[in-house]
């Protein structure tokens, strides 16, 4: 490590027992520590980080920052016990910097943004660290946003002239290639996918202005050539809000996502459906109403107050309105099962009369400019820019609850959970949920400043008894003076990542003050449980 750079490795252990209704008590336990303290130069943004989190391969760190004059990103490997593994440098200019950055193979790519409409790509084996430039020609003034890569294939998305563009290139021949037919009206790149195995390269794109008046799906062979694209307009019954896509096969996806209905434009339920044979199909809508446990975030008499307004909404044929729009984030497929988590807010706004109905942004994710959540950014500020319609009208976003719902391999509903947020609000609109499941049973967490709350429970079974945990501030003899950016992530089995930076202050000298990155793997073993056998009988 070089000079600027110190780390603290810090290793403590927490317990604490929580009387959760099961066979034996769940816990908690801080398991890792790992502090970076920069003395980097005035001029450095310590808020441009990113964390990587590899399974069980390990953690990836970046950090920007200045040193002796220049700007230089600083990526640093580390195993599960935060021993660092390899160190590697890149220097670069003083408005160059990481615009998005992908996972492939043993690989990581990044993408950075220097001069107008000049790119550099950075390739870094994730194994040894050797790092190498992805040199390509500029064939049209684009902006790019996104790097997908796999194999020898690289693609670079983004918009020019106000239309959809992706850049294909091969890596292994030099070859370079504009994808064809993305340009729609009014539309823009909202995903992009590749997947070897099935030689197929998939692109998405939606309509811009809050207009998701359709969704086109344009599939590609890996050599850049178009099979054909299917196009999933909005009908008279529902409206196709969010969605994530699945590749299972060649030409073969399962999208899942939220919907609403035409004369209530926030969310109404869930939905999956299957692009096959160059065709829509398999069309799954539940509403939020038929899911087990979706009012179990209103107490005993509320609950049975809006199941007994739902009993007659529905029996007069209409639907019922609900008041939430939901942040979807990335599925998970584990054990041939297919996992959705969604996060509710409501948009409180300062003046009512400003309130727009329209949910806000990129219905990949369901919030404006967030497609850098599924890269794990570590900064808020990255992960979510605004997402006020109206700069002029004051916004913030009330989180109402967290919902996880289980998929079998054709995309049918299996089972749901939720997590009572108890109405949390927040100036912006961010992931704060998180989870993992082992043999049906699961453990849900939400991050609250210093606070970690978390339940286990098992498929849909009612478990209201949300428990509590301080996480470790710092163990030194600084005062924090500020702390933000915290995010909690699954890493992987039952760990969890939380990672954030600090402001601190020399007790002894209260002049000095230190900028601290810190992470922290909490495990959450989980009880030993025993899972109904009724439940499995009903599924």
């Amino acid at each position: 490590m070089t000079n600027t750079i110190h780390l603290f490795k810090l290793t403590f252990f927490y317990v604490l027992f929580l009387g959760i209704s099961f066979s034996t008590l769940a816990q908690i336990q801080v398991i890792d520590h790992l502090e970076i303290t920069t003395k980097a130069e005035k001029g450095s943004d310590f808020s441009d980080y990113t964390a990587v989190p590899l399974d069980k391969d390990g953690l990836l760190v970046s950090l920007t920052h200045y040193v002796k004059g220049k700007k230089e990103i600083l990526i640093t490997k580390y195993d599960t016990t935060f021993q660092d593994i390899w160190e590697q440098k890149h220097t670069i200019k003083g408005d160059d910097k990481i615009i998005h950055y992908v996972v492939a193979d043993s690989f990581i790519y990044y993408l950075i943004g220097k001069q107008r409409y000049e790119y550099e790509i950075l390739r870094i084996n994730l194994d040894n660290g050797t790092m190498k430039i992805i040199n390509y020609e500029k064939i049209l003034k684009a902006t790019y946003t996104e790097i997908c890569a796999a194999g020898n294939i690289v693609l670079l998305g983004g918009e020019a002239e106000n239309n959809p563009v992706v850049l294909h290139l091969n890596i292994e021949t030099g070859r370079q290639q504009i994808l064809p037919s993305l340009v729609q009206k009014s539309t823009y790149l909202a995903r992009l996918s590749i997947d070897i195995e099935n030689d197929m390269i998939l692109a998405i794109v939606a309509g811009k202005y809050n207009s998701y008046k359709y969704s086109l799906f344009y599939f590609y062979g890996l050599d850049a050539k178009l099979r054909y694209n299917v196009s999933i307009p909005d009908n008279k019954e529902y409206d196709l809000q969010t969605f994530r896509p699945l590749i299972k096969g060649k030409d073969e996806i399962l999208v899942f996502g939220t919907y609403s209905s035409p004369k209530w434009k926030r969310s109404q339920g869930i939905y999956s459906l299957k692009i096959k044979d160059k065709k829509e199909s398999d069309f799954r809508f539940y509403d939020f109403a038929y899911l087990n446990n979706f009012f179990n975030n209103l107490n005993e008499k509320k609950r049975e107050k809006m199941l007994a307004k739902v009993k007659r909404i529905r029996k007069k044929g209409s639907l019922v309105r609900y008041t939430n729009d939901y942040f979807i984030n990335p599925l998970r497929e584990e054990n041939g099962s297919i996992y959705l988590s969604l996060e509710g807010y409501n948009p409180i706004y300062e003046n009512e009369n400003n309130r727009n109905n329209n949910m806000v942004g990129n219905p990949y994710f369901g919030s404006g400019n967030s497609r850098i959540y599924n890269s794990r950014r570590g900064s808020r500020s990255m992960w979510q820019k605004g997402g006020n319609p109206n700069p002029n009208t004051k916004i913030s976003y009330k989180y109402q609850q967290g919902i996880i719902c289980r998929f079998d391999k054709e995309g049918k509903l299996l089972w749901d959970n939720q997590f009572d947020f108890d109405g949390f609000e927040t100036e912006q609109i961010f992931p704060f949920f998180s989870y993992s499941v082992k043999n049906d049973t699961l453990a849900l967490f939400r991050l609250d400043e210093k606070e970690l709350f978390y339940k286990q429970s098992i498929k849909s079974k009612e478990q209201n008894l949300i428990s509590e945990y301080e996480v470790p501030r710092r163990d030194s003899l600084d005062n924090i003076i500020n702390r933000s950016d915290e995010i909690l992530m699954h890493w992987y089995d039952d760990n969890y990542l939380v990672s954030g930076y600090q402001i601190v202050r020399n007790q002894t000298y209260e002049s000095i003050r230190r900028k601290v990155f810190y992470f922290t793997r909490l495990r959450y073993p989980f009880s030993a449980t025993e899972v109904d056998k009724k439940e499995d009988k009903e599924e």
